[in-house]
Parts: structure tokens; C-alpha cells; sequence
């Protein structure tokens, strides 16, 4: 992998370049998982115009631990839950732009982390790309059955029989393509390259992904949770809708698809899941 751009050449190119941009974590009664969140956050902060931590039930300790790392908290008092918690990052930003981060997803120790961060926040200040959303997460760098149930595994891409009787499935799953090393240089048809590590493709080839996502408050709360809280499908996590199923799921998955919005990717990603405990009146229990 070629080397990352040193940070007084990254900051030349980028100085005055980049909008205000707001940074919203969300977090519900896990200190020391957000503790070491924002600490792996500490490195690019200052990009962020404004920082908030949405500490779910006002938790006292995370409230603390938000303000230590010059984060404003802003307490609420009951948990909103995933969909609306995320909301309430992006309502609570004072800028356009946003990043939203879920309290369990730390920035990776790459020394191409803040270069691929400014890219992708650059990237969507282009009105020529019109990017609806930016996804930063870590992506598995193994092709997964899914893709190889619709893909061969090779360049040029071409798909299976199944991939031919089901177009639609099939293109979900074309992102994962950037695993191989002539798309990850090139790109292909689904997936257009705009630098080293920072790509450009449609809403029919990704899902919606909760995982850290850049995105405008124009797009977020004006047409994705309208329409998610519109169509709130069945599944709930701690009784509340946690906005990947309302969009992803079977019975939604048109409007998402069809609608072909522009996302932004980034490979392999910088942010990766790191929870280190869980409220014991999570559903959740698993680590």
C-alpha cells in the first residue's frame, strides 16, 4: 500500500478546503467503552467544529468522561433506543455535515485514518459526487457467501447463475468486490474509485449500515428517518427500531434500492467495533 501523505502536506491540501463538520456520539450507560472511543477519537478532533456525546438517561460518569475529552454532552431522559438515538445526533449538530459514530466503534491506529477521513469529508462537498451518506466502517477483506452465491470470485466481474436469475440481491452485494485487488485499484462498473481508499457507488450495491457514517441533517432526518419511521418494519431491539431493519429489510428494501442514492465508501475503513462492556438491560448480551 503506498504511504499515506505526511499531515503538513495532508493539512496544506485540505486548509480551508473542508466545511464545518460535527461529530455526535451516541452512547447509552457503557463508560469505558466510550472512554476508549473517544480517546482513538482524540487524534482527528480537531477537524470537528462541534463535538457532542448523546448520553442516553443522562448518565452521570459518561457525562464526565464527555466533557474530560471536550466533547459537550447532551443527556436525555430515557433511552431514545438506535434509531432514535442517531437522530438525536443528527438534530443536535450544528452544522450541515455530520458524522455520526455509535459509542462501541473506535477509530482504527492507521496513519492514514485522518487522510482517509478528509477525503471522504471532502468527497462530500463535491456536487458533482452528491453523496447522500459517507461509510467509514472496517469491511471484511473475505468475500462472503452471499457474493459468492451472485459473483465469481475473479475481474471482470461477472455473475453466477443465481446472481442472473436475482439482479437485485445480487447487486447488494457488489461492494464487497473492493476485496479484490484489481477493483480496489480501479474500480469497476458498480464502483467508481475517486482516490486511494475512498470510493463512490449507488444504494442498490450497499446497504444502509449504522456503523460510523458521514451524512448531511438534509438527507438524515429530511427523507432516511421519514421514511424509516414511516415503514418501521417488525423487528425491534430493547422495543425501539434500530433503523437498519426499517430500511434493509425485505418489505423496505425498494425504496432504498430504487431510490439509487450515492454513497461514499471507504476500503478497508477506518473505524472498527470495540465494545468493552454492556448495560446489563440491553437485550443484547453478547460482547
Amino acid at each position: 500500500m503506498p504511504q499515506a501523505p505526511s499531515a503538513a502536506s495532508e493539512n496544506s491540501k485540505t486548509a480551508g478546503m473542508l466545511p464545518p463538520v460535527s461529530l455526535s456520539v451516541l452512547t447509552w450507560k457503557s463508560p469505558k467503552t466510550l472512554k476508549n472511543t473517544l480517546k482513538s477519537l482524540s487524534r482527528v478532533k480537531d477537524i470537528f467544529s462541534h463535538r457532542y456525546v448523546i448520553c442516553q438517561e443522562g448518565d452521570p460518569e459518561e457525562i464526565r468522561i464527555a466533557q474530560a475529552f471536550g466533547f459537550k454532552p447532551v443527556p436525555t431522559d430515557k433511552n431514545l433506543g438506535i434509531q432514535e438515538g442517531l437522530a438525536r445526533c443528527a438534530d443536535a449538530a450544528e452544522t450541515e455535515l455530520v458524522l455520526i459514530v455509535e459509542g462501541d466503534n473506535m477509530l482504527v491506529s492507521r496513519d492514514d485514518a485522518r487522510y482517509l477521513l478528509n477525503g471522504a469529508i471532502h468527497a462530500m462537498t463535491k456536487p458533482e459526487h452528491d453523496i447522500k451518506a459517507f461509510q467509514l466502517h472496517q469491511r471484511d477483506p473475505k468475500l462472503s457467501d452471499r457474493f459468492l452465491r451472485y459473483w465469481h470470485p475473479k475481474t471482470p466481474l461477472k455473475p453466477t447463475l443465481m446472481g442472473r436469475l436475482r439482479p437485485g440481491p445480487a447487486r447488494a452485494r457488489v461492494h464487497e468486490a473492493l476485496t479484490l485487488n484489481d477493483v480496489a485499484i480501479n474500480g469497476n462498473e458498480f464502483i467508481d474509485k475517486l482516490e486511494r481508499g475512498i470510493y463512490l457507488t449507488h444504494s442498490d450495491c450497499v446497504n444502509w449500515c449504522n456503523r460510523p457514517f458521514l451524512t448531511t441533517r438534509t438527507f438524515f432526518l429530511g427523507e432516511l428517518l421519514p421514511f424509516a419511521r414511516a415503514n418501521p418494519g417488525k423487528k425491534r431491539v430493547n422495543g425501539m427500531p434500530d433503523l437498519e431493519h426499517p430500511i434493509c429489510c425485505p418489505a423496505n428494501r425498494h425504496w432504498w434500492r430504487g431510490s439509487r442514492f450515492r454513497i461514499g465508501l471507504l476500503y478497508p475503513g477506518i473505524f472498527e467495533h470495540n465494545r468493552l462492556e454492556r448495560n446489563a438491560d440491553d437485550e443484547k448480551t453478547e460482547l
